[in-house]
């Protein structure tokens, strides 16, 4: 099962779908009650899922548990999470988040068009695949960053709807100057209106996707994010600037 860069992104094997569902429901539940016990999460609009076939889905990223969070929204179904693929190479960790939906993004110039290409094999199995547009974590982080555009342009060309989802903070339990110390923030995870690429996209004379067409459109799915925070009060209280890599993993 180890993952090697130029390999296929995905195993759809029947041998590693069984392997992949046993893990990811051993391990979910007892991350999740983690997470909620970190920062009392909750939700809102599931149900805006229900009806679409397919889209990709984004966030803006903010918790080394923000997957957990995430794949709850899916249940009792699954997403694909993408993740930098120096995670997926490393021994071990690498084979767990794989069977966890890790799906890598590929370096180099090849890199992006292995990844579109894979999408559609990826869909197969799963109707959602996940993105962090703004391409780190930010712990915390109320101030949505701008957005790359690759996860739009899959969007794009494969014609189907971004879902944007957006992390909000509040004041936690503990006030923050107690002799507790700091606390952490309570946690929702909203749900918004998928966006769909028509609304954007622009062809050149030959067909071809216009870039300034897509980075439009990863721009207006990023503002839809933050007027939805702001609306809010989403607090930047706890920000803590962007979430440091694993030394020696993906640094």
């Amino acid at each position: 099962m180890p993952y090697k860069h130029g390999k296929s992104l995905i195993d759809n094997s029947l041998a590693f779908r069984l392997a992949s569902t046993l893990t990811f429901y051993t391990v979910w539940p007892v991350a999740q009650f983690v997470n909620i016990l970190f920062y009392s999460s909750s939700y809102e609009n599931i149900g805006k899922l229900k009806g679409i076939p397919r889209a990709i889905v984004v966030s803006n990223h903010t918790t080394f548990l923000d997957p957990v969070m995430i794949s709850r929204i899916f249940l009792p179904g699954r997403t694909w999470h993408t993740l930098l693929e120096a995670t997926v190479e490393t021994p071990v960790l690498g084979t767990l988040t794989r069977l966890l939906g890790g799906m890598p993004i590929p370096r180099g110039r090849s890199g992006f068009r292995q990844l579109a290409a894979e999408c559609e094999k990826a869909f197969k199995h799963r109707r959602f695949i996940h993105f962090y547009p703004e391409g780190e974590c930010y712990l915390y982080n109320q101030q949505v960053r701008e957005f790359k555009p690759g996860a739009f342009l899959i969007a794009a060309e494969l014609d189907i709807p971004v879902v944007p989802l957006a992390t909000v903070f509040s004041e936690g339990r503990i006030n923050r100057g107690n002799f507790w110390g700091r606390s952490l923030p309570r946690q929702k995870l909203v749900v918004l209106d998928p966006v769909y690429p028509a609304q954007f996209i622009s062809r050149d004379d030959k067909g071809e996707i216009k870039m300034d067409s897509v980075h439009q459109f990863a721009g207006a799915v990023r503002d839809v994010i933050q007027t939805e925070i702001d609306s809010r009060s989403g607090t930047s209280a706890f920000y803590r600037g962007k979430m440091d890599r694993i030394k020696g993993i993906n640094d």
